[in-house]
């Protein structure tokens, strides 16, 4: 039950930064720092505390979309991934190559979903 509320928590977050225009980084966290990241994924037994452990180490930072590729490939689940991918968007430096993310579902529908939620929040 906290999973899912904490999960409708950063939706819900992600849906009103979009409400503005994107703001996006300039510059991207150091690959140390997204090892920092990692690491604590890693340590996370759900996919639930893995959402909360990213969006923790991504928020109000930048990040290249190869650093993101690299984060998301550890959840079991494309919903997972999803609400990261979609969270992270506002925080990518090169938000252009944001296409490549897609390739990590093996979902259409979330390959789709993705694809409309990035045309209309780039």
């Amino acid at each position: 039950m906290m999973k899912k509320l904490m999960i409708i928590i950063l939706l819900l977050s992600a849906t009103l930064a979009f409400a503005q225009k994107i703001q996006h980084p300039k510059q991207a966290m150091t690959d140390a720092q997204v090892a920092t990241i990692l690491a604590d994924m890693k340590k996370k037994g759900s996919d639930g505390e893995k959402v909360l452990a990213l969006s923790a180490g991504v928020k109000d930072k930048g990040i290249k979309v190869d650093q993101l590729a690299t984060l998301l490939n550890q959840f079991g689940t494309d919903q997972s991934k999803l609400i990261c991918a979609k969270f992270a968007l506002q925080y990518t430096v090169d938000y252009k190559k944001y296409d490549k993310i897609q390739d990590l579902f093996g979902d259409e529908e979330s390959k789709r979903e993705l694809e409309d939620f990035v045309k209309k929040n780039r």
